[in-house]
């Protein structure tokens, strides 16, 4: 591997976290910042700065056991998890899958009962779809009662049936009704006004970024590359960017290897930051899971419940993440902010729409990519014949979270370094 011709694009936390682990590598940013969707950004309003993420980026490190040691010289807090579920008017804790025996109707938890504990005598099989590992997991009553429904307003698909199972889906959806914290019992957030940004800027310490690097044609035969409408030599790219855009850029690319690319589909996303006066609702809440379709979201959290300095005393800085099933564009996006302020309202998030100090609507292209293996398996088996690698969440096109896309860059460095290693053992 030539270290000169090494590329990294994109400069979130997975292509910083390959760059730092491999000791080398340009990363070309588009944008005029670090982190990506891991960034985070501040309001000044005339009550005090509000801090935003964009969404809830909640750092965990299970099945990780390198990303922490990348980490070493951040402050980080370790934050139990306060999560609930909105289901049926009251607010249960999560996971559901335990807390449903707290419901008033007592013939309905009995049912619930019977059907976990039926699931805990059942030998596992493994399952089709989505839809299929959500029955698996939670049973019919629980299925038809949250999890369909949650489900469905998160990828904005009426049929999960047509989603697959992606690489770490099983893991998060544990089928269990004994007394365990379940998945992500606790998380750790950057004990830093910078807010979750704090993490790529400490993985950046030591690498070089350049920045407002527009990525306009890769050719894989003359292997040179077009940044900003200048021509390089590579030998080796590292790309997090969407999997489709990765494609669309190559020159020579072969013809089915475009159109497989063409065929993977991502649920879009719009999340509301939102600064707002407090009230006793917000209080000892990481975050809340809503799946009844009359609200136009999925899941309510709190930045500053995990880091008091992102609100001024006696405001919060929240976020909400609103339903692709309710629009199909960025306009149609924006159209639904009002419904989603009264949707708000009606549970008490918000008392008045006059509580609202800033707010500010993301909208994202892509948000949650529906897995298909077989594709992104032969689009990946492609590009690694001419030294591309495609990484992350987006590179991936999988479902991830932060720490899981920062030990897959750790693990591809370490394997690229022991090939550069081998390479220099016999002198080719």
């Amino acid at each position: 591997m030539n270290l000169v011709s090494t590329y990294v694009i994109g400069a979130g936390v997975t292509g910083l976290s390959f760059a730092v682990t491999l000791g080398y590598g340009k990363v070309l940013e588009s944008n005029p910042g670090l982190g990506g969707k891991a960034s985070s950004y501040n309001m000044n309003t005339h009550v005090g700065k509000f801090t935003f993420d964009i969404g809830g980026h909640w750092f965990h490190h299970q099945n990780a056991p390198k990303v922490l040691q990348l980490l070493e010289g951040l402050s980080l807090e370790k934050h139990a998890r306060q999560a609930f579920v909105y289901w049926e008017g009251g607010l249960y804790d999560f996971p559901l899958q335990q807390s449903y025996k707290t419901h008033a109707d007592n013939s309905l938890v009995q049912q619930i009962d019977r059907e976990l504990a039926a699931l805990g005598q059942k030998e596992a099989t493994k399952s089709q779809n989505y839809s299929d590992m959500l029955l698996n997991s939670y049973g019919p009553t629980l299925f038809e009662r949250f999890f369909r429904d949650y489900n469905v307003k998160m990828f904005g698909v009426s049929d999960l049936s047509q989603i697959q199972i992606g690489k770490y889906e099983e893991i998060r959806n544990v089928r269990t009704n004994q007394k365990t914290e379940g998945y992500n019992s606790y998380f750790y957030y950057p004990k830093d006004p910078l807010g979750a940004q704090a993490i790529p800027v400490h993985l950046a310490k030591d690498v070089q970024v350049r920045f407002n690097s527009q990525v306009q044609s890769i050719h894989l035969n003359q292997r040179t590359i077009s940044i900003n409408k200048q021509t390089s030599p590579w030998e080796t790219i590292i790309s997090t960017i969407p999997l489709p855009r990765l494609v669309s850029m190559i020159a020579d690319v072969d013809c089915g290897i475009a159109y497989l690319s063409q065929q993977l589909r991502a649920s879009r996303g719009l999340i509301l930051n939102l600064g707002v006066k407090r009230n006793l609702l917000h209080a000892n809440k990481s975050w809340i899971y809503l799946a009844e379709m009359k609200y136009h979201f999925y899941r309510i959290g709190f930045y500053s419940n995990v880091q008091p300095d992102m609100a001024p005393e006696g405001y919060s800085s929240m976020y909400v993440e609103c339903s692709p099933l309710f629009f199909k564009n960025k306009q149609e996006a924006l159209y639904i902010v009002p419904q989603v302020i009264r949707d708000l309202i009606s549970i008490g998030m918000i008392e008045d729409e006059s509580d609202i100090v800033t707010l500010k609507p993301i909208y994202l292209e892509q948000n949650y990519c529906l897995p298909d293996n077989q594709v992104t398996s032969l689009i990946q088996s492609y590009l690694q014949q001419y030294g591309i690698y495609s990484i992350g969440r987006y590179g991936s096109w999988h479902w991830s979270s932060q720490h899981e896309d920062m030990q897959q860059a750790i693990s591809l460095a370490d394997e690229l370094r022991r090939t550069i290693n081998f390479r220099k053992l016999l002198k080719v």
